[in-house]
């Protein structure tokens, strides 16, 4: 049988040292030879950070010993750079963006970085792609999706983290993790580093996640978070090159397309967890307002053992 073999919709880079070396400033190995294939196949290269601004990740990029290339693919639209900090939030857009006079109003919240997957997901639904059509050959049996653009599938997107990153993620107060798991009914985050927290993320997001090792085999913090784990990218001289057909699916690392999965594997609800974390995360006395999904709508969270018996005891007597 023939199986249809789909490119990543959109190659995510999380975090500075996902697309420069944390020491040096240089992109890393393979960076530019992987955003260059996503510009032939039309395919989004994103670069997200939630600790910076968008000025700020413009001037890292264009400072960069070697990065005119970047910079190139910045102003040509390939890159795009997208921030969590509240002044660059929600995600910018271009003035040629089919959201840039009606921006949508189903953003999970400046507050949803991770360990939660809300940045991620609101950077991809701020994203534009031309979906390709399915089948045939040289244009010959092709059926076409139907729609001219669209956001990309989380399903096809690939998040590439870099690692180890010691700081540690914002988990606070120590019981945010515990509270969490009691909200939605046993969901299990493990992740306490930063590059935990960001493969987390990916994870609940419903993507895939390539966990770079520039310090070494064997560094990496997140081997059970992770989809795929490699030293680089590597340019034309390395023993080692990934290209975007390597992260394809099926590709060199998996065969199918992910779910939203917790650090167990266990699936989960992106709206009730992206509410929770919002409600957690606005315990202090400027939050109070009340959690929202996708829609606008209110989060259904789990109910706990005690509700669910007295639903059940109203119901006996039917």
């Amino acid at each position: 049988m023939i199986r249809n073999v789909d490119l990543p919709e959109a190659v995510i880079f999380y975090g500075t040292s996902s697309l420069l070396d944390a020491e040096s400033g240089t992109t890393g190995p393979g960076v530019v030879r992987i955003v260059s294939e996503c510009e032939e196949v039309g395919t989004p290269a994103v670069f997200l950070s939630e600790h910076r601004s968008l000025d700020e990740m413009r001037d890292m990029i264009a400072s960069a010993p070697d990065g005119a290339a970047l910079k190139k693919f910045v102003d040509k639209g390939v890159l795009t750079l997208k921030s969590s900090l509240p002044s660059d939030y929600p995600c910018i857009f271009g003035p040629d963006h089919p959201y840039a006079e009606n921006p949508p109003e189903d953003f999970y919240g400046a507050n949803s970085h991770a360990p939660s997957p809300g940045f991620l997901l609101d950077s991809v639904a701020t994203t534009w792609l031309t979906p390709k059509g399915f089948g045939g050959s040289a244009g010959f049996g092709v059926k076409q999706e139907g729609v001219d653009v669209r956001p990309p599938l989380p399903k096809h997107c690939v998040v590439v983290v870099s690692g180890p990153d010691s700081r540690p993620s914002d988990t606070s107060p120590d019981t945010f993790l515990e509270d969490l798991s009691q909200r939605l009914g046993g969901i299990v985050i493990t992740s306490r580093t930063m590059s935990q927290a960001r493969c987390t993320a990916g994870r609940l997001a419903g993507m895939r996640v390539v966990y770079l090792e520039p310090e070494g085999m064997g560094t990496t913090d997140s081997e059970d978070l992770a989809d795929a784990i490699i030293l680089g990218f590597g340019d034309e001289n390395d023993w080692e090159v990934v290209s975007l057909d390597d992260i394809a699916t099926p590709g060199s690392f998996w065969l199918n397309p992910p779910l939203s999965r917790d650090d167990d594997g266990n699936g989960v609800s992106i709206d009730a967890l992206c509410a929770a974390f919002q409600e957690l995360r606005e315990r202090a006395p400027q939050g109070g307002q009340e959690p929202r999904g996708k829609k606008g709508e209110p989060a259904q969270l789990a109910m706990d053992e005690d509700e669910l018996q007295r639903i059940l005891g109203d119901l006996d007597p039917l």
